[in-house]
C-alpha cells in the first residue's frame, strides 16, 4: 500500500509545482479549479444547446455572454429564456402537421366503400325499379 502511495506521490510531484505548499491553500486552489471546470462546462453546454435551438446570431451571443459573465445564475436564466424545442424538432412537427393536413384533405375511398379488399359497386335506385 505504501509503495502505491509513494509512486502516486512521485507521479504527482511535478504537477504540485503550480500549487501552494500549505494544505489549506492547496485545497482552496483545487476548489477554484473545480469551479473553473464547471463554468467552462456550462459555457460549452450553453453554446452547443443554443446552436441547436436557433439561427439568430444575437440570441446565441446574448445567451453565451449571460452564462459566461454570471456562471450559475446566468445558466438558470438561459434555461428560462431558451426556445422550448430544437430546430429539428420544429421541422419534424411542421412535417407531421403537413402530412396530417394532406391526409385529411386528400380524396380517399371511405372504409365503408370496400369490403374484403373489393370495392363495392354503388347502386342507384330509380322510381322505375321500384315495384309493388
Amino acid at each position: 500500500m505504501t509503495t502505491v502511495l509513494n509512486s502516486l506521490q512521485q507521479f504527482a510531484q511535478p504537477w504540485f509545482v503550480f500549487l501552494a505548499e500549505d494544505p489549506t491553500l492547496r485545497l482552496l486552489q483545487f476548489g477554484m479549479m473545480l469551479i473553473g471546470v464547471i463554468v467552462i462546462f456550462l459555457v460549452f453546454f450553453t453554446t452547443r444547446d443554443i446552436l441547436l435551438r436557433t439561427h439568430s446570431f444575437w440570441y446565441m451571443f446574448l445567451s453565451i455572454l449571460i452564462v459566461a459573465l454570471l456562471p450559475v445564475v446566468g445558466f438558470f436564466l438561459y434555461v428560462l429564456i431558451r426556445p422550448a424545442r430544437t430546430i429539428k424538432e420544429r421541422e419534424l412537427e411542421a412535417l407531421l402537421l403537413r402530412l396530417v393536413v394532406d391526409k385529411a384533405t386528400s380524396t380517399r375511398k371511405q372504409p365503408e366503400d370496400t369490403k374484403g379488399g373489393v370495392v363495392k359497386k354503388k347502386t342507384t335506385t330509380t322510381s322505375e325499379d321500384i315495384s309493388l
